[in-house]
């Protein structure tokens, strides 16, 4: 009787034994699982994050294709924030730009050198506005910071977007009338034989390239800015000072 009583025990004990060793091996494997989900879980997100980061980065627009040094400027030049806009003079909404948007940009960023602005010639409503593209350009060779003035005016005066009312005579005469100061003679020449018109369009391919597909449109160091965006000041405001942050 107590031999078998010890065999019992004995058996007792070694399947208790193998319970605790099973349940080790599974706590072991169900670590091992954790483990390995977790480090799976990181390393999807750091291919998520660089996946992201990498579309960004290839939204981007690279600063040399902008010829920041051949556009008008307003702002300083040296600032590490450069937000190029690519309109054309027909355009309402452009002119809707100029009007809204425009002036809390110079008040907030280019009149306190936090970034610059660019003007990019991106005339493909009708010919004539290629007609005020090269009277833009023959205003800003004579005069560079004359420029924004006539930036201002032909906003303020601009025709409607289905006449054709952007012609040499008038450009010549808008000008005269809101830009003080410039050789108009060597205006209406420069206009009329249409001095400038190589400069226009090489500021079209730049648009064609990033392909940009209406205007305005803006980028900022390159980034291109979503049209609901550009009309929201509040976002683009912190879309610029995220920027500023980023290059600083």
């Amino acid at each position: 009787m107590g031999k078998g009583k010890n065999n019992k025990n004995s058996k007792k004990k070694v399947a208790q034994k193998r319970e605790q060793e099973r349940s080790r091996r599974i706590r072991d494997l169900t670590l091992i699982t954790v483990i390995v989900l977790a480090l799976g879980a990181g390393i999807l997100s750091l291919v998520l994050s660089s996946s992201s980061s990498s579309d960004a980065d290839t939204n981007r627009v690279a600063a040399s294709a902008f010829r920041y040094d051949k556009q008008p400027v307003e702002g300083n030049p040296k600032a590490k924030v450069k937000i190029a806009e690519l309109g054309d003079y027909k355009c309402p909404v452009c002119k809707r730009f100029k009007q809204e948007i425009y002036p809390q940009l110079k008040k907030d960023f280019l009149d306190t050198d936090k970034a610059s602005l660019y003007f990019i010639n991106n005339q493909f409503i009708g010919e004539d506005s290629v007609t005020a593209g090269i009277a833009g350009e023959a205003v800003y060779a004579q005069d560079k910071d004359k420029f924004w003035k006539f930036y201002n005016a032909i906003y303020d005066n601009q025709g409607d977007e289905s006449q054709t009312w952007a012609t040499p005579e008038y450009m010549v005469e808008m000008t005269k009338e809101n830009v003080p100061g410039l050789d108009y003679k060597r205006l209406a020449k420069d206009i009329k034989e249409r001095k400038y018109e190589d400069e226009v369009q090489a500021d079209k391919e730049i648009a064609d390239k990033a392909k940009v597909t209406g205007a305005p449109a803006l980028f900022i160091n390159g980034k291109p800015v979503d049209i609901k965006v550009i009309f929201d000041y509040p976002k683009l405001k912190k879309m610029i000072e995220k920027e500023g942050k980023r290059v600083q």
